[in-house]
């Protein structure tokens, strides 16, 4: 199954009167100290948490105001809904990443409680598809399904009512 990727994003202040020079500049510094997985605009994106704290002190050296956050980056099969650029964005290299304390990702399997209806996912999937972020292929036949993290319990209702079970992918702590 392809499983969403945990990464590591810099959300950059730029001041308006510096940004196209400026951008270069702190790009070009960043490129001698850590390792930048992806970036979109003024986020900046790294495969590790270390790899972020790696470029805090070029933000400092540029007095460059930043924000932490955490990404999901998603297979690019995703299947976009309407309102994933609410939660999510692609990137210049054209990878999907949606954020991580705003989605969650699942799959449907078959109920396992005692005298529990036929598992009717397809069903389950018709109701669930407003409210979903996107969806991709996710192997035996199933599909990963992102969601508002939100909506959770919502997702677990629906699919109860198919005779269908909710298992988190990410969040992994639900």
């Amino acid at each position: 199954m392809d499983n969403p990727v945990r990464k590591y994003g810099l959300l950059m202040d730029l001041p308006e009167d510096k940004r196209a020079g400026y951008y270069a500049q702190v790009v070009k510094a960043l490129a001698g100290r850590a390792s930048l997985f992806d970036r979109d605009k003024e986020l900046l994106i790294f495969s590790s948490a270390g790899h972020r704290e790696e470029a805090l002190p070029v933000m400092e050296q540029y007095a460059i105001p930043w924000e932490e956050m955490e990404l999901l980056l998603l297979p690019t099969s995703l299947q976009m809904g309407p309102t994933f650029s609410d939660f999510g964005f692609v990137s210049k290299l054209e990878h999907p990443y949606v954020y991580a304390d705003q989605a969650a990702v699942f799959c449907l399997r078959a109920a396992s409680v005692a005298g529990a209806r036929t598992a009717e996912p397809d069903q389950a999937y018709a109701q669930l598809e407003e409210h979903l972020l996107g969806w991709y292929p996710a192997g035996d036949h199933t599909r990963a399904y992102v969601t508002e993290v939100q909506h959770r319990e919502l997702m677990e209702r629906i699919a109860a009512a198919y005779g269908c079970a909710v298992e988190w992918i990410e969040p992994v702590d639900l």
